[in-house]
């Protein structure tokens, strides 16, 4: 919850020693914010701009996929485009690099998404 004083702080603090937990037991880790969906949309063009929650983020998606439901199955529709995805997800990262956010980022982040790590590791 954005809204409540401290509490942004709290999260990006247990997200990072969730983070090194992870890393010393050789688990890879993926951030979406607001949301995995975030990985989706990026398979249809570039976005920068800050997307409260996944409300907000499949109010663009539909757009793309207008049937688009959390258990429907997508991956062939967004195959095809997951090369644009993956370069859309670095160009968003470095956007927040560039923006004095410091990888990995944490969740004062919106948007990024760092599922295009974990794709490159399985191709």
């Amino acid at each position: 919850d954005y809204s409540t004083p401290g509490s942004l702080e709290a999260k990006n603090t247990a997200l990072s020693g969730m983070r090194k937990r992870a890393e010393s037991a050789g688990i890879n880790v993926a951030i979406s914010n607001p949301c995995f969906e975030l990985w989706y949309l990026l398979h249809f063009g570039y976005t920068s701009g800050f997307m409260k929650d996944y409300d907000a983020v499949k109010n663009k998606l539909v757009n793309f996929l207008p049937e688009y439901e959390k258990n429907k199955d997508v991956y062939d529709l967004l195959y095809e485009n997951m090369d644009a995805a993956i370069q859309h997800a670095k160009q968003l990262e470095l956007f927040h690099e560039e923006n004095g956010e410091s990888v990995p980022l944490n969740l004062s982040t919106n948007p990024f998404t760092e599922v295009y790590k974990l794709i490159e590791q399985i191709r």
